[in-house]
């Protein structure tokens, strides 16, 4: 016992004079288990803090003073933690961890640092880097953001079922879910659980649901669709959501020829009862002359799906009350198979132009806002440009208001669809629609001189009140200096609404659509001019690529948010000013290239272009040679600069005539 007794003394000293020497190395390792700081073991360096340069430069300057090294310049700070970027700001803040003890190797101790019993001093804000900020690779709210890869359609949302699909553009095979929310509030999931190989879309996956929940009470609702992964954050919402699911749906259909060779041709059916016939009148100058059920076959209209069968066209014979040399309005109205109210179908009004006579021109204009807070919309007769035509307002098929359009909406004169602004029109909502009762609304603008009334665009509308509405807005603008728009959300009053801008499918920034636009006062878009959207675009976009921008208005106080669309930055189109498609729904033409829109904003529509019209030739090329016509038209299109003088050929209800164009561009695909 005695012999060890002496190398157990040695070892004992050896170990005490170890610990001594070394305390520097394993007291802060050994504090470091019981911190909040970011855990370090041998060989394993912090966490790099990352922050853009000029929030370095600072750093490195208030470190200098302080006496200790920045977070990321040039080494890392003992317990640094992970950078938390905010969503939209730009702004990176770091948490601290242990210092280690005082006085201990590699520290400094803080001047500024509060004596025991005192309350430390506080910390002053980081200065905010002013200007654009680049994307953080971060979401919004856990289960509300969006994924950019997520694509797909809702096809149809009734009382009788909920049907769609969806795909993941970057894992085809992903399984996917969607999310169905019925007045806001979410409802169901469902899994689409059916897969099918699309000719257009590739592999996708079909979801339905027969008698949904929540569509049964005979009300309408609005249905919105997200598809989701239950593996991945985020959500997108489909394509044509949202829907409104109205009790009883109107006739739909067109009036798309009217000629002496082919008659008054189209087609129209019930979406309530496809398989039955709807009666479809035609009238002249607001007199009935024909009526007919709309079962006469066209096979175009399946080919195109674009009617449920090919009995659902019309074909009327050419009035002889249109031979005279005078110019008629032609109207052709479907019944309705439940209410047996008369439904104008699109194409109609149609104006047929004489050589002689006098001209009454229709009056054209929009029914597009509807909600517990405002009805609106614009009206304008070209027989009385300067004058304000009267709107009458129909509830439940009894006239219920005559109002005058001659509020102001500047866009109408930006565009110039009408020589001024002031041909608007807006009410207050009536307290007969807000008894959550499902009501049919309808405006018509009053014929001047006297003549058929025209129901307007948009019209008629199904509406219950909304516990929640949903926020409006228009994006219109993208480029590398500004995102332009306009977002409100009734619910806030004149308060504004915030939205949330995506950079490739990543959340840059939220903000509130605050900028002043006077051009929304008294439209019944907003109560005051705070709700413009005017934002500088982040410097990462200003790098020579395309970067797609997309803008939500949020819902107040809950809800899905409203989509105001996707622009491009950094591809800008060169257009006509008018939309075609390849294939003509009915044989009026051997060729050509049938025009199914028309905007405003650009000279076509002033010089008289319409729906419906056939482009032959455009800068002495024939149009419709194949079947890609279209592709290459537009091709040739982005060939041309803004403001180019174009000669174009079309034909319209048996005759040709032509005009030169001014090409436009739009901001931002």
């Amino acid at each position: 016992m005695k012999r060890l007794m002496l190398p157990i003394l040695l070892l004992a000293v050896s170990f005490s004079v170890a610990a001594t020497l070394t305390r520097e190395s394993w007291l802060p390792a050994f504090q470091g288990l019981f911190s909040d700081a970011s855990e370090r073991k041998p060989g394993r360096v912090a966490p790099r803090v990352e922050i853009d340069g000029d929030e370095q430069a600072n750093a490195a300057e208030n470190a200098k003073h302080a006496g200790q090294t920045p977070p990321g310049v040039g080494g890392c700070s003992r317990g640094a933690t992970k950078a938390s970027p905010q969503a939209g700001t730009g702004e990176v803040k770091s948490g601290g961890g242990s210092s280690g003890s005082e006085g201990g190797s590699g520290t400094v101790a803080d001047p500024n640092a509060a004596k025991p019993g005192e309350k430390p001093p506080e910390k002053k804000p980081a200065e905010k880097k002013k200007g654009p900020q680049s994307p953080p690779a971060v979401e919004g709210e856990e289960g509300k953001q969006l994924n950019a890869d997520l694509d797909g359609f809702l096809i149809n949302a009734d009382p009788a079922r909920i049907k769609g699909f969806a795909f993941d553009n970057s894992q085809r095979e992903a399984e996917l879910y969607v999310a169905v929310y019925v007045d806001e509030a979410k409802a169901f999931e469902l899994r689409c659980d059916k897969r099918e190989e699309h000719k257009q879309h590739g592999v996708i996956w079909n979801f339905e649901q027969l008698v949904p929940d929540g569509l049964q009470d005979g009300e309408q609702h609005r249905v919105r669709v997200y598809a989701l992964r239950k593996d991945k954050p985020g959500r997108k919402e489909l394509r044509w959501s949202p829907r409104d699911v109205k009790p009883n749906s109107f006739p739909t259909g067109k009036l798309e020829e009217a000629s002496p060779e082919k008659g008054m041709t189209g087609y129209a059916w019930d979406p309530d009862d496809a398989k039955t016939a709807v009666r479809v009148w035609l009238s002249i100058d607001g007199n009935l002359v024909q009526e007919r059920n709309a079962d006469s076959e066209n096979k175009t209209l399946t080919e195109r799906k674009i009617a449920p069968h090919a009995k659902c066209a019309f074909v009327f014979t050419w009035p002889a009350e249109l031979d005279d040399g005078l110019e008629h309005t032609v109207q052709v109205m479907a019944q309705d198979l439940a209410t047996r109210e008369q439904i104008e179908l699109p194409g109609s009004p149609r104006v047929i132009a004489g050589r002689n006579g006098l001209a009454n021109k229709a009056p054209v204009g929009a029914f597009d806002i509807c909600n517990k807070a405002v009805l609106a919309g614009w009206a304008w007769d070209e027989d009385s440009p300067a004058s304000a035509i009267q709107v009458e307002l129909w509830i439940d098929g009894e006239q219920f208001l005559t109002l005058s359009a001659n509020s102001k909406r500047d866009g109408l004169k930006w565009s110039n669809v009408t020589p001024d602004p002031n041909h608007g029109w807006v009410t207050t909502t009536p307290g007969v629609l807000l008894d959550n009762k499902t009501h049919t609304i309808r405006a018509y603008a009053v014929n001047i001189p006297a003549g058929v009334k025209v129901e307007l665009q948009g019209s008629p509308k199904t509406y219950r009140q909304e516990e929640n509405t949903a926020p409006m807005g228009n994006y219109w603008h993208a480029d590398e200096q500004w995102l332009r728009g306009w977002a409100a959300d009734p619910d806030l009053g004149t308060q504004a609404c915030e939205i949330e801008i995506y950079i490739d499918g990543k959340l840059w920034t939220r903000v509130k659509a605050d900028a002043r636009d006077d051009s929304l006062v008294g439209t019944g878009y907003a109560p005051n001019p705070e709700h413009g959207i005017a934002i500088v675009p982040p410097e990462s976009v200003r790098d020579g690529k395309t970067h797609e921008v997309t803008i939500y208005a949020l819902n107040s106080p809950e809800g899905p948010p409203t989509s105001l669309g996707t622009r491009t930055i950094g591809l800008n189109s060169i257009i006509a000013g008018f939309w075609v498609q390849d294939k003509l729904v009915d044989t009026r033409c051997a060729k050509g290239l049938y025009v199914n829109g028309v905007s405003p904003w650009f000279d076509a529509y002033h010089k008289d272009v319409k729906v419906g019209d056939v482009m032959l030739e455009y800068d002495s090329k024939i149009a419709g040679e194949a079947e890609t016509t279209t592709e290459k038209f537009y091709a040739w299109l982005q060939t041309k600069k803004k403001n180019d003088l174009v000669h174009f050929k079309f034909w319209r209800d048996g005759n040709v005539y032509e005009t030169d164009l001014k090409l436009g561009q739009t901001i931002g695909k």
